[in-house]
């Protein structure tokens, strides 16, 4: 026998189970068993799923590392007058007069003293013509006697400048004939002292061996 009803019409199950009960009672404890199963499974079925996604909330880091600063080129290096070295005017290697002036190329005077004149703002002296010696300026009468040359600081300066390959534009003994310079009483002649020393601060200037010779004479 097949019995119908809604089971969740009350009036309708009570009808049911009672008529049940008195034809089969152990059919009610089954089919008593088997609606409350029944009833669970669609009450955890309409159950919503709760669980939330969880977002991301951790946020992004920022790149902080600082951008590293460009090193400086290195400046070069200037003399007195703010001018760099220059092969073509300049002896080579470098090398500095007392002064802290760059040294004077051998056989580039004018254009040596012309560059200065142009780093300074002076005037640079017309150049002599060619095939004429340029003439020296007459020299004042000093009014005092110019204090004596120590031989001991002008022998180690000369032999500085023999040791140096572009230290002097002739060889010593050439330098000695044509200054007159003794060898006997070189030591305590101050005039052919003071010739070797003119002559020195001649090369300095970057004067050929006749021009020291010149400018020695008439120191």
């Amino acid at each position: 026998m097949q019995i119908t009803f809604d089971p969740h019409n009350a009036m309708e199950c009570d009808e049911t189970l009672g008529f049940i009960a008195q034809a089969q009672p152990c059919v009610v404890k089954m089919w008593l068993i088997d609606y409350n199963e029944s009833q669970n499974s669609e009450t955890v079925a309409a159950q919503p799923d709760t669980a939330t996604e969880q977002p991301d909330t951790a946020p992004a880091q920022p790149d902080t590392a600082p951008a590293q600063p460009e090193t400086a080129p290195a400046q070069p290096e200037t003399d007195c007058h703010g001018m760099t070295h220059d092969d073509a005017i300049h002896s080579t290697p470098a090398s500095k007069n007392a002064d802290g002036s760059w040294r004077a190329k051998r056989g580039q005077k004018e254009a040596y003293e012309a560059a200065i004149a142009a780093a300074t703002g002076k005037d640079a002296p017309a150049p002599a013509p060619q095939g004429m010696p340029m003439p020296q300026p007459a020299s004042a009468a000093p009014a005092t006697p110019p204090a004596p040359i120590d031989y001991k600081t002008m022998a180690e300066r000369f032999m500085a400048k023999m040791a140096d390959p572009d230290g002097l534009p002739a060889e010593y003994e050439a330098i000695y004939t044509a200054l007159s310079i003794g060898y006997d009483d070189l030591e305590t002649n101050q005039t052919s002292i003071a010739r070797l020393s003119a002559y020195m601060d001649a090369v300095d200037n970057g004067d050929d061996h006749d021009g020291c010779v010149r400018h020695a004479m008439s120191a």
